[in-house]
């Protein structure tokens, strides 16, 4: 709990977003990554592979620009470093390992951003989802990479929105919808090559090991044909509680589906 703690204390975010929970969530995504590292090991090294076919897709070494890169887990730095003359890594904060690595790596760039143009609205309880333009007219992006990032755009915000506004669970079904819409058309909406990595479905099992449910983790969205799937097993037991696990199945694509 110290470790966690001074983390909290001591990695830069912007007020409102700390207000709202986004680095409180990011804490708690380090501490658990810590715990289950080894499970967490196949999907990330999964993620790493995907991010690097699409980075062979490429004709064009420009820029390489990652949403959701915060913690880097699931992300091939030096392969992209190796393949392309600039990373740009978008997210709302970033930890520890981010911010040594941008300063040790002049051709990597850190970007504050909301990658939803809609949290100044949600955070004074207006559920307006905006239409991103960060972007879409540079030239210079080479491939753009959204990393285990589409499903967690609405956990903060309906849960911020629940505490200090009293949201309703079809009002925070309504907007996990349009949050994720709204990403899926960014991203089409780009036009060099686009890779996705995403929770799709969320998994719980007893004890035995029996499927007791299994949940969108995007809100019913549903996402193209193709692409490749694989587990995550995220909470093994003992994470949540003694009597059940908690497994992702996540979906990739090295190449969009462009809509």
């Amino acid at each position: 709990m110290i470790r966690e703690w001074l983390t909290y204390l001591t990695t830069p975010c912007p007020a409102p977003y700390r207000r709202m929970g986004f680095l409180r969530e990011c804490v708690g995504i380090e501490s658990r990554y810590r715990r289950n590292r080894s499970n967490w090991a196949p999907h990330l090294e999964r993620s790493r592979k995907l991010i690097l076919g699409a980075a062979e897709r490429c004709e064009s070494r420009d820029t390489v620009l990652i949403f959701g890169a915060g913690l880097l887990y699931d992300v091939p730095l030096s392969g992209l470093l190796g393949r392309f003359d600039k990373v740009i890594l978008a997210d709302l904060l970033f930890m520890g390992p981010a911010r040594r690595a941008a300063r040790e790596n002049p051709r990597l760039e850190l970007v504050t951003l909301d990658v939803t143009a809609s949290l100044a609205a949600l955070a004074e309880g207006r559920t307006e989802v905006g239409s991103p333009p960060a972007y879409l007219d540079d030239p210079t992006i080479s491939l753009v990479v959204s990393a285990n990032v589409l499903s967690q755009l609405p956990i903060v915000p309906n849960e911020y929105l629940e505490e200090r506004f009293g949201q309703s669970d079809a009002a925070a079904e309504e907007l996990g919808r349009k949050l994720i819409r709204a990403h899926l058309d960014y991203l089409a909406a780009f036009s060099c090559p686009v890779a996705l990595i995403t929770d799709e479905a969320r998994i719980v099992r007893d004890s035995t090991g029996s499927e007791t449910a299994t949940v969108s983790a995007l809100h019913d969205v549903a996402l193209p044909d193709g692409g490749e799937s694989w587990n995550w097993e995220i909470c093994p037991l003992g994470e949540i509680d003694r009597h059940h696990s908690v497994t992702h199945r996540v979906k990739g694509y090295e190449a969009f589906p462009k809509r």
